[in-house]
C-alpha cells in the first residue's frame, strides 16, 4: 500500500531509509541527508524529457519518460526489495511528490511492497529544514575559537566532540575549511541545500544550552552562512586560543601533509598558485620547489608568517575584549580549559 505522509511525521520516524528517485545532478544539489540516490532518470534523460516536455509536446514527453523509466523498473523493484528485507520501512521523494515518486510508489504496490511517499518531495523538505533552522536563534550560546592559522581549532572543536561537549564542526558541514587548501581534506565542497539540512540535524542533537564553534567568515567555500549561525557567533562568548610556532606548524602538517591523499604533491601545488597574485611568482615558485623537495615545514611555516597571520591579525582585531585567553602547550589542557569555561560561564 502506498502511503502518503508529511515531513514533519516522517522525519522522526526510526527505522526509515529515503529513497531519492530524482536525477543524480538532483541529487547531488540537494537532499535529506543519508537518502540513497535510486533515479528513475539519468541526468541526460531527465535534460531531454524537459526538452519534449517545453519545446515539443507534453504526451511525448510523458511517453519518452514512460520509455526511459521502464528499463529500470526491475532494478528499483530488487533494491527496495532487499532494503524491505532487513525489515526498514521505505520513503520516496522526488521534487514536488508527484510523478516520479508516485509512478514508482505504484508498481511497488502491485508487487505487494508497502512504502510511505512524502507529501511535497524533496521541496517540502527544504520548506521544512528553512522554518526549523529560524527556532534556533539566540537558543544557544554561542562559545567561538579564535587564533592564528595551525592553533588548532578544528582539532579542538573536534576532541570536544569526542568528550561529548556540544560543537559545531563548519567546515565539516560544509567540507571546506574556508582557504584556499579548503577543499583538501574534504574533496568536493557541499552545496547550501545539504549544507542547511546537516547543520539542522546537528541543532537537533545538541541538549545543552551552548555550544562551542570556531570562528568563521560568512561564506566557507561555496556555503554562506545562515544569520542565526553567524549573528550568534557574533554575540557569544570569544576565546583566543595561542600556542608556539612549532605546534602550529604539527598541527597544519597533521592536516594537510600527513593525511593520505592521492596526487597531494600536485594538488599543494595548484593550491598554492592560486596565491600568485598575493605573494608573487619569485615566491611561488620557492614554495612549489619547498613543496617538490617535501620541505612542508618551510611552506607551512612561511606561508604563516608571510601571508595568514597578517590576514587574521585583521580579524582578531575586531573583538575588542576576549573572555578568556589561552595559551596551550598541551592541546588536551586547553580542551579542558573550555571545557571549565563553558560549565561556568554557561549554567
Amino acid at each position: 500500500m502506498k502511503r502518503v505522509i508529511e515531513i514533519p511525521d516522517i522525519i522522526t520516524k526510526n527505522n526509515i531509509v529515503f529513497i531519492d528517485v530524482r536525477s543524480p545532478k538532483e541529487f547531488e544539489e540537494g537532499t535529506i541527508p543519508g537518502a540513497i540516490n535510486i533515479p528513475i532518470l539519468t541526468n541526460e534523460e531527465r535534460e531531454h524529457v524537459g526538452y519534449l516536455y517545453k519545446q515539443v509536446d507534453v504526451e511525448v514527453a510523458k511517453e519518452k519518460g514512460l520509455e526511459y523509466a521502464s528499463q529500470k523498473l526491475v532494478n528499483i523493484y530488487k533494491r527496495i526489495k532487499d532494503i524491505k528485507k532487513k525489515n526498514r520501512e521505505v520513503a520516496l521523494f522526488c521534487y514536488r511528490g508527484g510523478m516520479r515518486s508516485n509512478s514508482i510508489a505504484s508498481i511497488l504496490n502491485l508487487m505487494n511492497i508497502d512504502v510511505y511517499v512524502i507529501n511535497g518531495g524533496y521541496k517540502s523538505y527544504r520548506q521544512y529544514v528553512l522554518q526549523e533552522l529560524s527556532k534556533y536563534k539566540d537558543k544557544f550560546k554561542f562559545i567561538v575559537l579564535h587564533g592564528y592559522t595551525g592553533v588548532g581549532k578544528t582539532k579542538i572543536i573536534r576532541k570536544l566532540k569526542n568528550k561529548k561537549v556540544p560543537v559545531l564542526d563548519l567546515e565539516l558541514l560544509a567540507r571546506n575549511s574556508g582557504s584556499v587548501f579548503g577543499n583538501l581534506s574534504f574533496g568536493k565542497s557541499n552545496t547550501q541545500k545539504n549544507f542547511d539540512a546537516l547543520l539542522f540535524k546537528e541543532l537537533k542533537k545538541i541538549n545543552k544550552n551552548y555550544i562551542f564553534i570556531e570562528s568563521e567568515s560568512r561564506r566557507i567555500g561555496k556555503v554562506i552562512l545562515p544569520d542565526l549561525i553567524y549573528d550568534n557567533m557574533k554575540n557569544g562568548y570569544h576565546i583566543l586560543i595561542k600556542t608556539n610556532m612549532e605546534k602550529r606548524i604539527n598541527n597544519i602538517l597533521d592536516e594537510y601533509v600527513t593525511v593520505r591523499l592521492e596526487n597531494k604533491e600536485e594538488k599543494l601545488i595548484n593550491c598554492i598558485k592560486k596565491l600568485k597574485k598575493r605573494i608573487g611568482q619569485q615566491k611561488t615558485n620557492i614554495l612549489i620547489e619547498r613543496i617538490r623537495e617535501k620541505n612542508y615545514n618551510y611552506v607551512i611555516k612561511n606561508l604563516m608568517i608571510e601571508y595568514y597571520d597578517p590576514l587574521y591579525d585583521h580579524s582578531l582585531d575586531k573583538i575588542q575584549k576576549y573572555d578568556k585567553i589561552i595559551e596551550y602547550d598541551s592541546i588536551d589542557s586547553c580542551v579542558d580549559q573550555l571545557i571549565d569555561f563553558a560549565n561556568e560561564y554557561c549554567k
